[in-house]
């Protein structure tokens, strides 16, 4: 599923940033908003798709798009403090001007999650492109059946948007999980302590249950293999690639593997696609 407004994939847009959120200790909500009123009117993505965003003097970085496809007066997007460009990012203040191109790749596919039960599963930072998917279900909830976010990070400050997930309840199922209770002085509801896994049951997968997965690596092996042996085959498993990309335009070869580039093919692939043509995570 591609978007159907794209900027020029090779020369940066200008954007402002209009708002700044703090989300965890090192991830940071930064809201932009493209400066050409055509540009703006133009811009049009799906969930799962990302997008470039640069800084003279610094570079770019590839980034999810974590906010609705069905409001495009603004871009939200998260970024963790990792690096060079994402620490530089991290300094922009209110009406700063960055770069953007995009939107890139693919997203998750509304031919294989429409009229179907939904499963969210995100770890750490890697919520972001789910929240994008979740506010489109929320928007078109009479489109789709049961919808369930499990999503389980390293503690109670780290759960991202955790301010948001109250107004989310009222359409869709929210589970929570974190490594510790240690420092959790406000807790919120449905959250427990331990792995994500351990949200998975039976009665999750249903038929007509597809899953979409974002977070790191390591978690996809365990949560794939445990939704296979609930019973979901691995065509119903949707997977985001998005840690692996860099250009976004199929030049730099960081993302390929064979004939196929996850900025270009992906990021989002379904598992069976990942165990055929990736061999696996």
């Amino acid at each position: 599923m591609r978007g159907g407004g794209k900027l020029n994939a090779y020369e940066p847009e200008p954007a402002i940033v209009t708002a700044l959120d703090k989300l965890s200790s090192d991830s940071l909500l930064i809201r932009l908003k493209l400066k050409n009123p055509d540009a703006r009117r133009d811009f049009r993505f799906h969930p799962g798709q990302f997008i470039e965003v640069g800084l003279l003097g610094y570079g770019e970085i590839p980034v999810g798009i974590a906010s609705s496809p069905g409001d495009t007066s603004h871009i939200d997007v998260s970024v963790r403090d990792v690096g060079n460009v994402s620490g530089a990012l991290h300094r922009l203040e209110l009406d700063d001007e960055v770069g953007v191109r995009g939107p890139f790749g693919n997203g998750f596919a509304d031919d294989l999650i429409l009229d179907k039960n939904v499963l969210l599963i995100g770890g750490g930072c890697g919520i972001p492109p789910l929240r994008s998917l979740a506010l489109y279900i929320m928007e078109k909830r009479s489109k789709f059946k049961d919808v369930t976010l499990l999503y389980g990070s390293r503690s109670h400050q780290d759960l991202l948007f955790r301010k948001e997930y109250d107004k989310w309840k009222d359409k869709i199922d929210i589970r929570l999980t974190v490594d510790t209770e240690e420092g959790w002085d406000d807790k919120i509801s449905n959250c427990q302590v331990g792995v994500v896994t351990n949200l998975l049951d039976k009665g999750l997968v249903k038929d007509d249950t597809v899953a979409a997965l974002c977070g790191p690596p390591i978690m996809y092996k365990f949560v794939c293999k445990k939704l296979m042996d609930l019973g979901m085959p691995a065509e119903n498993i949707l997977v985001s690639l998005e840690r692996r990309m860099k250009c976004g335009v199929g030049k730099c070869q960081h993302c390929s593997s064979g004939s196929k580039y996850v900025c270009l093919d992906g990021p989002v692939f379904t598992y069976r696609q990942i165990i055929d043509d990736y061999g696996g995570l």
